[in-house]
């Protein structure tokens, strides 16, 4: 996520959990007001909190002056990092494939990888459940995968 601008008046990369600043008062009262806010101030708190109950690595801050970043790396970003070596492309867009769907077939992978056999395609999958990366659910027809 890239904002224009830096960061306002007083605060830091090393201070932004523990400060508050709104650069427009009036809007986050009115936003606050309407409900769009639940607190003041908790963004950032609250974007931590979520990341580290869900298990993702916390929130990387970047200020340019020019440009304030916030990334968010997903539990696909932990595998791809992990096992990157160990991973061939269409293992890699079945995570991809995940980060946006909590399930995979058999099927979709096919309709992800069709000029690649179903069999290779089937090694795949069961390469990455011998590794710990996804979890195999129901048998044959009925066969799907999720993120382990």
């Amino acid at each position: 996520i890239i904002s224009p601008g830096g960061l306002p008046g007083h605060i830091t990369l090393e201070n932004i959990l523990e400060e508050h600043y709104s650069r427009n008062p009036r809007l986050v009262r009115g936003l606050y007001y309407w409900g769009y806010i639940e607190e003041l101030g908790q963004g950032i708190d609250i974007m931590y909190e979520a990341m580290r109950r869900d298990h993702h690595p916390p929130p990387e801050f970047r200020d340019t002056g020019r440009s304030f970043t916030v990334t968010l790396y997903s539990t696909v970003d932990q595998i791809a990092q992990r096992y990157g070596d160990m991973l061939n492309p269409r293992q890699i867009r079945v995570l991809q494939f995940l980060s946006t769907n909590e399930r995979i077939t058999n099927s979709q992978f096919r309709e992800l990888c069709p000029d690649v056999s179903p069999e290779t395609l089937r090694l795949d999958l069961k390469h990455l459940v011998e590794e710990g990366i996804l979890l195999k659910i129901g048998d044959k027809r009925g066969t799907y995968y999720v993120l382990k």
